[in-house]
């Protein structure tokens, strides 16, 4: 990483951590108003992490999805458009308060791997892979901000069990409506992850000659496709709802991160051992 992509993203990373803090003081704070700053930061930080991916991309002269530093810049990049696209269409601002925290924290891992560009082979150039890590990566953002929403659900619901109507609760929705916009990000994302297991398998039958080659990221990507088609399935024919669901994704997203980190640096081989 150049000198002007570190500052782009040191900023990004102060602007992040910013918005986090004065998120979280106005969620605990009953008598401030500090949520519009804070989201004023949160815009600004996205818009040196989009400067920095942009950068990136005419330096390097690829699309910056193809290791693991650029993959967390992406990761949080995606989730904060979701995060903004939640407040445009619904009004939720709440979820910032959750959310931001948890995205800092993935650009900041970001800087614990190397920045540098990587040598594409010929098999990296294909459409197929970088639709596929495309959409696998969105899929991701999708699912953390839907661990975020089943997250605040539980809180929630424990407080209203113990009866303790504090100043946070009345910050946040309504267990249905919670339940409603976890159902609405799970939708989302589980089909973006099943296009992007589609694609990867039109990618392997290129390289490999196979659609399935029973790679430990293949497993665990099946693993995590079947938890949240679960978690559908008995949502929408179960009548399954609330807590149990919430715990469901919960789960989920836990097979994404281990997918996504313990996978990646223990486990994988072959042709994913690139990102």
């Amino acid at each position: 990483m150049n000198n002007v992509g570190l500052a782009f993203y040191i900023l990004s990373l102060c602007f992040y951590f910013s918005a986090a803090v004065i998120f979280l003081i106005d969620l605990t704070a009953s008598e401030k108003q500090l949520l519009p700053i804070a989201r004023i930061l949160l815009i600004i930080g996205f818009i040196t992490l989009t400067l920095l991916m942009i950068g990136r991309s005419v330096v390097y002269r690829y699309i910056p999805l193809y290791t693991f530093h650029e993959t967390l810049l992406f990761f949080a990049w995606v989730a904060t458009i979701v995060l903004l696209v939640l407040e445009r269409a619904y009004h939720f601002r709440a979820i910032y308060y959750f959310a931001t925290p948890l995205l800092f924290g993935f650009l900041f891992f970001a800087f614990f791997f190397t920045p540098a560009s990587v040598d594409l082979w010929p098999e990296l150039r294909s459409i197929w892979l970088f639709a596929h890590i495309l959409t696998v990566i969105v899929a991701y953002g999708t699912f953390a901000v839907a661990f975020v929403v089943s997250g605040m659900y539980l809180l929630v619901d424990n407080h209203l069990k113990k009866k303790n109507f504090s100043s946070l609760i009345s910050k946040l929705p309504s267990l249905d409506i919670l339940d409603y916009y976890n159902y609405k990000l799970v939708s989302v994302g589980f089909f973006l992850l099943t296009i992007s297991i589609f694609l990867g398998a039109m990618w392997a039958q290129h390289v490999w000659g196979a659609l399935w080659r029973w790679e430990h990221k293949e497993i665990w990507s099946g693993i995590t496709w079947i938890i949240y088609a679960a978690y559908l399935h008995t949502r929408l024919m179960s009548g399954w709802q609330g807590r149990k669901v919430a715990m469901l994704n919960t789960l989920g997203f836990a097979t994404v991160l281990f997918n996504y980190v313990i996978v990646r640096f223990f486990l994988t081989g072959g042709l994913h051992q690139f990102y």
